[in-house]
C-alpha cells in the first residue's frame, strides 16, 4: 500500500512538473514584452557597485578591480543559465496570474510608461535594497539587544 501511495505522490509531482514545463503562449509573450533577458542583464549591471565595493574593501588596484569585475561578468555570461531562469519566472507568472491579468500586463508594458518601468526597475530595485540595508544597519543594535535578551532568557539559562 505504501508503495502505491509513494508511486502516486511521485507521479503527481512529475506530472505537475510537466504541466509547468510548458508555459502558456501568453506568459511567453509577457516575458518577451518585459524583455526578460535584458532585465537580467540590467540586474547584473545593477549589482556591479557591490563588486566595486568589494574591490574597495579589499583595497584592490584599478587593474585588479577590473579583473574582479571580469570574473563576475564571465560567471554571469557563461555559468548562469538565463533561459532556465526565464522558464522558472514564466512558470511563476503562469501560477500567479490569470490569462486576463497577463494580457493587461502585456498591454501596459507595451506603452511608453510600461517600457520606462522596465528600464528603471533594476536600478530602483537596487536602490531600494540599499536603503533597506542602510536602515537595517542603523537599527541593527536594536535587534542585537532583543536577541541578546532572548538568548540570555532562553538559551543561556537552560544550560
Amino acid at each position: 500500500m505504501k508503495k502505491i501511495v509513494w508511486a502516486a505522490a511521485i507521479w503527481a509531482g512529475l506530472s505537475s512538473a510537466v504541466l509547468y514545463a510548458q508555459p502558456s503562449d501568453t506568459v511567453l509573450e509577457l516575458m518577451d514584452v518585459m524583455k526578460m533577458e535584458e532585465q537580467m542583464s540590467s540586474g547584473f549591471n545593477a549589482m556591479l557597485p557591490m563588486v566595486d565595493s568589494l574591490s574597495q574593501q579589499w583595497q584592490l588596484t584599478p587593474e585588479k578591480s577590473q579583473e574582479l569585475r571580469a570574473i563576475y561578468r564571465d560567471w554571469f555570461d557563461n555559468a548562469i543559465d538565463r533561459n532556465a531562469i526565464i522558464d522558472q519566472i514564466a512558470e511563476a507568472y503562469d501560477r500567479s496570474f490569470s490569462e486576463a491579468e497577463m494580457r493587461d500586463m502585456i498591454t501596459f508594458y507595451q506603452t511608453p510608461t510600461g517600457q520606462k518601468v522596465l528600464e528603471k526597475m533594476p536600478e530602483l530595485t537596487q536602490t531600494g535594497a540599499q536603503f533597506g540595508m542602510q536602515e537595517g544597519q542603523k537599527k541593527q543594535h536594536l535587534l542585537e539587544e532583543k536577541i541578546r535578551a532572548f538568548f540570555e532568557e532562553n538559551v543561556q539559562s537552560a544550560q
